[in-house]
């Protein structure tokens, strides 16, 4: 994994969880109804499977792809931040869809981890924004 992705420690939840969003869209767009119980039933009102499951496929390709190109650019940070949004903002609303339906639900708890845990990528990235214009800054003082 890291010919595919050069990145540093922190970087693997993120990248963790790029590949997981983009799995986790794969599965939903197999020729299977995965979301035909009650508990589904606010998400499957929202969209239907196939499109959850397009929603979840392209965000995570584009996180991976943007984890791939990580730092080649200066602004390659804040497009992470983005998608790890984007990831952060499908879980939770699939937190918030289980909830609707049965607060005592473990999708509730694994929904809102996996929620949780984008955030974070959130802040990893946002961090390495921040650092990447720094030295850009830098770099444009002294040429």
């Amino acid at each position: 994994m890291t010919r595919l992705f050069p990145i540093s420690e922190r970087r693997r939840l993120e990248v963790f969880f790029a590949m997981t969003t983009a799995g986790f869209g794969m599965f939903l767009l197999l020729p299977i109804t995965s979301l035909a119980t009650p508990s589904a039933v606010h998400l499957t009102e929202m969209a239907s499977e196939s499109a959850w499951g397009g929603m979840f496929l392209t965000n995570g390709m584009m996180h991976c792809v943007w984890l791939a190109v990580n730092g080649a650019r200066w602004w390659s940070g804040i497009v992470r931040y983005f998608a790890a949004m984007g990831s952060a903002i499908l879980y939770a609303t699939w937190a918030a869809g289980f909830y609707a339906y049965n607060p005592g639900s473990t999708a509730v708890f694994t929904y809102s981890a996996l929620a949780i845990g984008a955030a974070f990528c959130c802040a990893f990235a946002w961090r390495d924004t921040l650092t990447a214009m720094r030295l850009r800054r830098v770099r444009l003082a002294h040429a």
